[in-house]
């Protein structure tokens, strides 16, 4: 090998390293910025599941305060305690997790 082909395969090699850590940089990136999603969307649905058991919890008092049967006022009363208890262990489950629960 002549001392120019070395000197021209040294400098291509510089490229190319330089070219690997560029991608290896965008490829962290662009995994980091999953993850930001990621979290963002976890959060959310935490959000979500408190609000769906409040939801349900209300829905159900809503049907034991309309009820004119005992039978049926107790079951919604019964469905109406399950739904609070969800909702009650999703906020202690969730607390601290930034996440602004009811």
């Amino acid at each position: 090998m002549m001392e120019g082909e070395q000197s021209q395969l040294s400098l291509q090699g510089g490229g190319l390293m330089e070219e690997f850590y560029r991608i290896n940089w965008l490829k962290a990136r662009a995994r980091r910025d999953r993850w930001k999603e990621e979290v963002s969307l976890v959060r959310h649905e935490m959000l979500w599941t408190c609000l769906w058991f409040e939801y349900h919890k209300d829905m159900w008092e809503k049907r034991a305060l309309q009820s004119t049967e005992p039978g049926k006022e107790a079951y919604a009363k019964k469905q109406m305690g399950l739904w609070n208890d969800f909702a009650k262990k999703a906020r202690l489950m969730f607390q601290g997790k930034h996440v602004d629960c009811i």
